[in-house]
């Protein structure tokens, strides 16, 4: 018979739960005990079936099944007492799935008292009811009566089960919940992970107790969430979610529960276009149903929330955030989930960024009375958070003492709980050492923030972290990293702050671009087959962690055989098996292998050292009080701070955008919002900074989220006259064109200089003008089918590389049409391309529901089994084997990243520099036909001898904006749509 099993989840911790949580449910009978004359067959049968009845996936059904069925039980007549009592705990286990905590601790305290009084034995149930009592009395905040009765049901279950049973399991899980809510979460931790073993043992030995398995996952990926390990939380949730998939069905509640963890999880480490589809799908689902229960819509529209905000789109986010928050405030204030705080306080967050500084202070301190109110514990994560949300807002508004000792009550929590690469843990302590820059002693306060992210700094530099795998600088660690640099231009360090905004604005591309740059061509050809071999494992290693993610969007009938779980672990172990022995190999064959292909910021001495006369690095961080900037030439270094709303910046940035848009609907001939860029200009150019760069015609600039796709070449320096439609008034504009080339910087080492690289090779490679699917094809994905169906011809493509490909010498290829397919550029000989261009649609990934990451489009082979499915993927692009100096991508804003908090350099870019590009020319959008070969073909022909990269392409974009016979000419959505990566 199967053993039903109590496992309850503390506040906050599963993803859309911060209830406690009964986990697998699945109990039997008790043999023992006298048998009174059964009443009629139909009763007696009810009854007793939901002695295996499990309330985890419809709570409220099972409640209703359950009345229903004692009342018949009581109208029948004579039943068996103990049936009945088995009936009334799984109905208290309802209760408990329903938040109902009270109600629930007197149904189990019920039953154990009338067990023990009918002299009935200790049984593996009863056992269960004592750790049920436990976890009753821990979710309502009893810890100490609480842990007595754990203690209590672990002694009880190894006796009557065994160490390897799912009822120890429980128990030892329901103790790490009690350390948890001490504000003990780092002890935790390995008592929760020695359940997750245990219970996946034992259900996969006995086939019961399956849903132990996903929320002792979800917990312990929560928990690893919270101590900074983002890599161990992914691992923790993806394993949790297939258990649940494979075990208890896709619509199930706890496997929609797991999909949100593993959301949190991909959110945590920057994974934006990853969690999106995932926490999409559990949200639709959970909408479907017929009676939702209204947590988990919260706990969903808040993890869909917080996704597309840290992804950039807080105006989105936002509405999802306020649809969460009214669900939550229309709880009972007992059934009020710790989530409510949490979503307060992101809400504050946002109406900050928009300037509202009263509303957000009023929010932040509703979410930190609600938080203290439900936690258990004033170390509870989130009421540190909150703590943390508000001090930054006081601190901010002059507030000084009431931020100090916010922050010191969280740092000294967070000393207990947290790993020091913990962000807020860092972010904390850099907070506290603000206070005493404001205090007016800027020096200390820098002694204080320098060693409190060097741990943070340290993990994020490690090449041979697991984390350095998958976290990406967040919008929090970013911050942290330029209220450090705040700090040290306060205290003049400058040396400090430029590598704190290198920090700022590390991402994928600093890595692969360092790592190909310091082996090409210097240690022989074994050596660079290795690192080929490695950077194309690593890709394929990434996309088998994808593929997994997608198994758990698509429905199981549409799942391939060749795709089971087991069969991809299989894989994926075997792919980390085969990177490791690259690695090692590579670790033989290239002297200083560790630290030739790790990022490592560059000094300011350095940096400045190799810079020639007339070039110049510009740096931006930016934070919720507005942009720190640097400029650094031979001569000097120039610091300044703009004070401006988050979103503020943003809506201009939109308006130009927007702007442009317009040109290019209309070929150049709209009005161009010259206001908008002279404002930007201003912002991002203030005096200091303008005055500093007045001699340098090449600018590197290195900047986060949105302003990295801004083309600085449009911005006005000067107060516009005339019509913003006159194209003669656009031409007589001071662009920033004008008077500097400007290049996104890869790194603050050195600008490439002429003559330094070895002969290339001089070929051309032309891809892209596919045919599009204009009806229903088997090879494209059905959720992106009708979306790519409907994307515009490119007529003017074909045109365009055949002609780029006249102008080349040596081997021309040129694959157009039905022959741009994957499978022909896969095999096509790219490594002989000096130049290599896509004229094609390039797509974001995290767009659409079942495309994770970056794509250029192809033409999909008729008749492939999927595999071939025209969509040429960022992992697809990294195992390429190019040696090019340019790559062109004038296609459809092929600058994206993932998203728009993802520089330029996050998403194809990074993809075609682990191939082996070394500059990259990308359209910040659609580019006409009659401009594109012009554009490119001027910048690539013109970069030779001491002209750099960045001033040919300026050369380029000046001569189509001074002539008169390119139509719409003059405006910026024709002569600026490139953006240089790579110089």
């Amino acid at each position: 018979m199967k053993t039903r099993l109590w496992a309850c989840l503390a506040a906050g911790l599963l993803a859309e739960m911060t209830v406690g949580v009964p986990a697998a449910l699945a109990s039997a009978r008790t043999a023992a005990g006298a048998s009174a004359a059964p009443g009629p067959v139909s009763a007696v049968a009810e009854l007793r079936a939901l002695a295996d009845y499990d309330t985890s996936g419809d709570p409220k059904a099972a409640l209703r099944r359950i009345d229903a069925a004692l009342a018949g039980a009581r109208k029948a007549g004579a039943v068996d007492p103990v049936d009945r009592l088995m009936a009334e705990a799984t109905r208290a286990e309802a209760l408990f799935w329903m938040g109902r905590y009270k109600e629930a601790l007197a149904g189990f305290r019920d039953f154990d008292a009338e067990m023990t009084a009918r002299n009935q034995p200790m049984t593996p149930r009863r056992a269960e009811i004592v750790n049920n009592i436990g976890s009753a009395l821990s979710s309502m905040g009893k810890l100490d009566e609480a842990r007595t009765y754990k203690l209590r049901a672990l002694e009880l279950s190894e006796t009557l089960a065994g160490r390897d049973s799912s009822e120890y399991a429980a128990a030892l899980y329901g103790l790490a919940l009690i350390d948890y809510r001490r504000g003990l979460p780092l002890e935790a931790i390995p008592k929760v992970q020695q359940a997750v073993t245990v219970a996946t043992l034992a259900s996969t030995r006995t086939g019961r107790n399956n849903e132990s398995p996903a929320v002792y996952g979800i917990t312990l990926s929560t928990l690893q969430i919270q101590a900074g390990d983002s890599t161990s939380a992914i691992a923790a949730a993806r394993a949790a979610a297939i258990w649940a998939d494979s075990h208890l069905g896709k619509e199930h509640r706890l496997t929609l529960a797991t999909l949100n963890a593993l959301g949190a999880a991909l959110n945590d480490a920057g994974l934006y276009a990853q969690a999106t589809p995932i926490l999409r799908r559990a949200l639709d689902l959970r909408m479907a149903k017929s009676d939702p229960d209204p947590r988990d819509l919260g706990y969903s529209l808040n993890a869909v929330a917080y996704a597309l905000d840290l992804a950039g789109f807080s105006e989105d986010a936002l509405g999802f955030y306020e649809r969460s928050a009214e669900i939550f405030e229309k709880l009972p204030a007992s059934d009020q989930p710790m989530s409510g705080a949490n979503v307060f306080g992101q809400i504050a967050r946002i109406v900050r960024d928009d300037g509202q500084i009263d509303r957000a202070l009023a929010l932040d301190r509703k979410a930190l009375g609600m938080a203290r109110r439900i936690a258990a514990s004033p170390d509870d994560p989130e009421v540190l958070r909150a703590e943390l949300s508000l001090a930054k807002l006081l601190l901010a508004t002059g507030d000084i003492d009431a931020a100090q000792a916010l922050l010191d009550h969280v740092n000294a929590a967070y000393a207990r709980r947290a790993l020091p690469t913990n962000l807020d843990r860092v972010a904390a302590l850099a907070l506290r050492a603000a206070v005493d820059a404001r205090r007016g002693d800027p020096a200390a306060a820098l002694a204080a923030a320098k060693p409190a992210l060097e741990p943070l700094r340290s993990h994020l530099l490690d090449r041979t972290s697991a984390a350095t795998g998958t976290i990406r600088l967040r919008d929090q660690a970013a911050g942290t990293f330029v209220l450090e640099a705040r700090i040290a231009i306060a205290a003049g360090d400058r040396e400090t702050a430029f590598d704190a905004l290198q920090m700022a604005g590390m991402g994928d591309l600093q890595t692969a671009f360092t790592s190909v740059d310091a082996i090409a061509d210097r240690y022989g050809p074994e050596a660079n087959a290795a690192i080929r071999a490695y950077l194309s494992a690593s890709a394929e290693l990434r996309e088998l962690h994808k593929q997994r993610d997608r198994a758990l969007t698509r429905d199981r009938t549409g799942a391939s055989p060749n795709e089971s779980p087991d069969t991809t672990a299989e894989r994926i172990a075997a792919a980390e098996e085969n990177l490791r022995a690259l690695d090692k190999r590579i670790g033989a064959l290239v002297p200083g292998y560790a630290s030739l292909t790790g990022f490592e910021p560059a000094s300011l001495a350095a940096a400045r050292s190799r810079l020639a006369p007339g070039q110049a690095l510009l740096l931006y961080g930016q934070d919720a009080e507005g942009l720190v900037i640097m400029a650094v030439t031979r001569k000097a270094v120039t610091a300044a701070e703009t004070p401006i709303p988050g979103r503020r910046l943003a809506e201009l940035q939109r308006r130009l955008r927007a702007s442009i848009e317009d040109g290019v609907l209309t070929d150049g001939k709209s009005a161009f919002d010259r206001d908008s860029a002279y404002q930007l200009y201003r912002l991002l150019f203030p005096q200091p900074i303008a005055r500093a760069l007045q001699e340098s015609r090449d600018v590197a600039i290195l900047a986060p989220g949105m302003l990295s796709a801004l083309p600085f070449g449009a911005l006005v320096t000067k107060p516009p006259t005339g019509d913003d439609a006159d194209p003669q008034a656009l031409r007589q504009t001071d662009w920033l064109a004008r008077h500097h080339g400007v290049s996104t910087l890869v790194t603050a080492a050195p600008l490439a200089r002429p003559g330094e690289r070895h002969a290339r090779p001089r070929g051309f490679a032309g891809i892209g003008a596919p045919l599009l699917p204009r009806g229903g094809t088997e090879s494209w994905t059905n959720s992106l089918e009708s979306t790519l169906a409907g994307l515009p011809e490119l007529p003017g493509a074909a045109q365009e590389l055949q002609a780029m490909a006249r102008s080349f010498h040596g081997e021309r290829q040129v694959l157009v049409g039905a022959g741009a397919t994957e499978a022909a550029v896969k095999a096509a000989p790219l490594s002989a391309a000096g130049v290599i261009a896509f004229a094609t649609h390039g797509l974001v990934g995290g767009a659409y529901r079942n495309l994770v990451e970056p794509a250029l489009v192809l033409t999909p082979a008729p008749g492939s089994d999927g595999s071939e499915d025209g969509l040429l993927t960022a992992s697809e692009i990294a195992r390429l084997n190019l040696d090019a100096d340019w790559v062109i991508l004038s296609a459809c804003d092929t600058s994206a990243g993932e998203s728009e908090n993802a520089p330029t350099y996050s998403g194809l870019a990074r993809a075609f520099v682990s191939a082996g590009a070394r500059a990259l020319l990308l359209s910040h959008w659609p580019v006409r036909d009659d401009v594109a070969s012009r554009m490119t073909l001027r910048t690539v022909r013109a970069a030779h001898g001491r002209t750099s990269r960045a001033e040919a392409l300026r050369r380029a974009q000046m001569t189509v904006l001074g002539d008169t016979h390119v139509a719409g000419g003059a405006h910026p959505a024709t002569w600026a749509p490139f953006v240089l990566v790579g110089e």
